[in-house]
């Protein structure tokens, strides 16, 4: 394994990309192999789970994280709008336009990268549902 990371790390200087050894994690997916990330003198840390471009990626490969993720993060954008969502004066139209263009694009962004299920599918909708109500 220490090799691999070694020709890596030496490929991409050839390129003039450095790895930043401390921002570095190392992820195991469905592999026996328990043997420790090292680079040179340097023992790589391992984690669980990691966000990359908005997406949480976990070691069971699951989108449970991801999805709890993405519904904290549409609820965020739903309370930021409260006022929008009392006002009396926008229309129900308009409201929920907002709320699609605002809200609901949260959870949509990136969701072709991980695999639908109808639990998933499922629990999204509740969210939607109870926010329109």
């Amino acid at each position: 394994m220490e090799e691999k990371l070694k020709r890596l790390k030496e490929e991409s200087e050839s390129a003039g990309l450095y790895i930043n050894i401390n921002k570095t994690k190392g992820m195991r997916v469905n592999t026996s192999n328990t043997q420790k990330f090292r680079l040179g003198n340097t023992e790589i840390e391992e984690v669980r789970s990691f966000v990359y471009l908005g997406s949480v990626v976990s070691e069971n490969g699951g989108t449970e994280e991801d999805v709890a993720s993405r519904i904290k993060k549409e609820n965020c954008v739903f309370v930021q709008l409260y006022t929008v969502w009392r006002n009396h004066n926008i229309s129900k139209r308009v409201k929920i336009r907002i709320f699609n263009t605002n809200v609901k694009s949260v959870s949509l962004y990136n969701c072709g990268t991980g695999k639908t299920a109808k639990q998933i599918t499922r629990r999204l909708q509740i969210f939607v549902n109870k926010c329109i109500r």
